[in-house]
């Protein structure tokens, strides 16, 4: 895939499109434990990588309306549902694969902002388990 715009991401969360709402997609972004196996006599410090975390992050207006944001999300707290996000609105491929993982939702918020803002949420969630990637 070359350079692209990213006004066409696509993001699902627990099988509802929420992409009208998406201001920002931060995910998924994943680490891995640094090991270290440095023993006696090794003049440098070695490793290896341990387990793998990953998070998902978005920001989303916040929508009361009938099947929008808030009536999407309120029910989900404690769950692991499952987020795909698309880099682009064409279809999946090698150039556009669809990234889906299980989040925990650990946190929800009802509001987030000032006075003369925009409403919107910012969401950070866990990732249980794989990142699947889906290229067809």
């Amino acid at each position: 895939m070359a350079v692209f715009l990213g006004n066409s991401v696509q993001l699902t969360i627990n099988s509802v499109d929420v992409t009208a709402w998406a201001t920002s997609i931060s995910g998924f972004n994943s680490t891995a434990d640094d090991l270290t196996t440095t023993a006696m006599g090794d003049a440098n410090v070695t490793r290896i990588g341990g387990m793998q975390d990953s998070s998902f992050s978005c920001t989303l207006h916040n929508d009361m309306a009938a099947s929008a944001v808030y009536a999407t999300l309120k029910d989900l707290l404690g769950s692991a549902v499952t987020v795909e996000i698309t880099p682009t609105s064409g279809g999946v491929s090698a150039t556009n694969p669809k990234l889906s993982a299980s989040c925990l939702v650990t946190e929800l918020p009802f509001m987030d902002g000032a006075v003369g803002d925009l409403a919107e949420i910012s969401i950070t969630w866990p990732v249980s388990g794989v990142i699947t990637t889906t290229v067809s």
